[in-house]
């Protein structure tokens, strides 16, 4: 169904584009750039293969290259303050995370009508970190109870990621594609957790945890828009 109102939305957006875009699929797309999105229900678009930005760039009417990159950052911060009787309590949290991905792709298609087949291969790296720190305190008859924990997890990913796909060529400016995408990737991450208790001297523990692990799966199929230019 989301198919089905891209297409009607991008031929009604045809005719403001001019005559010249309505000629059908381009003859030669030796030179031409484009930035892709993600086509989801309701005609919405985000950025396509869930980054930030996908660029595509034609080499030849044949070949093509795609980057994509993402970044996502996110904090959050919060202080809670509770009262028991006579006694107040105190609760601080702490959340970080962010990470990126980055992809670069070869695309081959095959075909000279407005219908065209693709596929391509790529190197694909992965970078994640993410951190809480949550600490307690309660004042009780004159002493400070206090527990602090927090943890840090870090992961580093590189592979491979292959697809296959079809791509219609409305005009000299639009395009949708679908395409199915597989990734092989080797994945390192590490765990740091601690924890303390203000009246144990000796209650203090951490630990640190590694993992290193190849992995194959999935990424579903995606479709697309293509705004050429």
């Amino acid at each position: 169904m989301r198919t089905l109102i891209a297409l009607a939305a991008l031929l009604a957006v045809g005719p403001f584009a001019g005559s010249d875009a309505l000629a059908g699929p381009p003859a030669d797309l030796a030179g031409a750039q484009a930035i892709q999105f993600t086509v989801d229900n309701n005609f919405t678009v985000s950025a396509f293969q869930g980054q930030m930005i996908s660029y595509q760039r034609f080499l030849t009417d044949k070949r093509a290259v795609r980057l994509a990159a993402g970044l996502y950052l996110d904090r959050t911060d919060s202080d809670v303050s509770k009262t028991y009787d006579d006694d107040i309590g105190e609760r601080e949290l702490l959340n970080w995370d962010n990470s990126f991905t980055v992809k670069a792709q070869y695309v081959f298609y095959r075909g000279d009508g407005a219908v065209r087949y693709f596929w391509g291969a790529g190197p694909k790296v992965t970078y994640g970190n993410s951190r809480s720190e949550t600490s307690s305190s309660r004042y009780e008859a004159g002493n400070v109870e206090f527990i602090l924990y927090g943890y840090d997890n870090e992961s580093f990913g590189a592979g491979l990621q292959g697809f296959c796909g079809v791509e219609w060529f409305i005009n000299d400016l639009f395009s949708l594609h679908a395409e199915y995408a597989v990734s092989a990737m080797y994945t390192w991450t590490r765990r740091f957790e601690e924890r303390a208790e203000t009246w144990d001297p000796e209650s203090y523990e951490s630990y640190t945890s590694e993992r290193r692990s190849p992995s194959f799966s999935s990424d579903g199929v995606r479709f697309g828009l293509s705004a050429r230019f």
